[in-house]
């Protein structure tokens, strides 16, 4: 099995972890993918601003609880200082790492100057980290992408940004392989990712993109030369992930597929956590977006979706998912 993952004083025994992921990786998702196999897990993106008011944050079951420690948690903004006290905060409630977030690519946040807008800005990135350093001490991460677009300017940007984050020493670089413009579209470019790592051999490198089957994420880690990667949309709906990417990298075969009845247990735990989070009203439309996924295993998803998408209660989530995932239909695809 390759090595684990070090970040800071965080010792990961698999050079994977759970990405933050906004809009999916509450608590309920995070003590899933504990559960199955996760090391470590982060938050969605946390306004800095929100961070700072405790009442929000409690409102929001947003302190970290054992059982799914250890965890992280992202933050977004663009005042050195907002961040820097928004980190110190984040820190005294029990989050064990920071991750720094000049990423994100949705427009709303790029018209405010925030996330992946940042890359057009080196000096603030710089600044904005060490502040957060010297207000915490636990690990700090920051998070990339390749560029704003695909042109000279923004990629020349791009290894400024590098060059002056690794003479820092950040516990840890996470790079998305694509650029703000791309979104999701297209494909991750490693082989760029690779040449970070290449050039800054003594910075921790984490790869992120397109890590969708436990085969994306062994194979990157085989071949990339990065010191670890970073999984996203790949686990969500789909714990497993981490449990057969463990069992490719110490050499063995992932285990069988999950059978229907297996999937709709994780379905009925992950409903039952989410519940424990929000109101029955909030609970119910939130879940939808994790049963779309949990769906893909089932061989008869276009009939079992809608069932599911129409589910206005709790209840009615239930009887849906023990209706179509009650363990006497054909076996779940890989």
């Amino acid at each position: 099995m390759p090595n684990g993952l070090r970040i800071g004083n965080l010792d990961l025994d698999v050079p994977f972890y759970q990405a933050p992921l906004s809009g999916y990786s509450d608590r309920a998702m995070r003590r899933l993918a504990r559960r199955f196999g996760c090391p470590l897990t982060f938050t969605g993106v946390l306004l800095d601003k929100v961070a700072l008011h405790r009442g929000a944050m409690r409102k929001l079951h947003l302190q970290p609880v054992p059982e799914e420690s250890p965890v992280g948690a992202q933050i977004l903004g663009a005042d050195p200082q907002t961040m820097a006290q928004a980190a110190a905060v984040l820190e005294q409630v029990g989050f064990c790492a920071i991750d720094l977030n000049f990423a994100c690519p949705a427009p709303k946040v790029l018209r405010r100057g925030r996330g992946g807008a940042l890359l057009d800005h080196p000096r603030r990135i710089l600044e904005i980290y060490q502040r957060v350093r010297d207000a915490v001490s636990v690990p700090v991460l920051v998070k990339l992408r390749i560029g704003v677009d695909s042109g000279p300017a923004s990629r020349e940007g791009f290894w400024e940004i590098c060059e002056r984050l690794a003479s820092e020493r950040p516990d840890a670089l996470v790079i998305h392989g694509r650029t703000v413009g791309k979104m999701y579209r297209g494909r991750a470019d490693w082989a760029l990712l690779g040449e970070v790592k290449q050039r800054f051999t003594d910075q921790i490198i984490i790869g992120s993109g397109d890590l969708m089957t436990p085969q994306d994420v062994a194979r990157r880690i085989h071949t990339s030369g990065l010191d670890g990667v970073a999984i996203a949309r790949g686990a969500i709906g789909n714990p497993w992930i981490f449990r057969d990417c463990r069992a490719l990298l110490a050499g063995q075969a992932p285990a069988p597929p999950p059978t229907l009845e297996e999937v709709g247990e994780v379905m009925l735990q992950h409903l039952e956590w989410i519940l424990e989070l929000y109101p029955e009203h909030k609970a119910v439309p939130f879940f939808r977006k994790f049963a779309a996924h949990y769906s893909k295993r089932h061989p008869r998803r276009k009939a079992a979706l809608p069932d599911l998408m129409a589910a206005k209660t709790a209840e009615q989530v239930r009887q849906a998912i023990r209706h179509w995932f009650n363990g006497q239909a054909e076996e779940c695809p890989a």
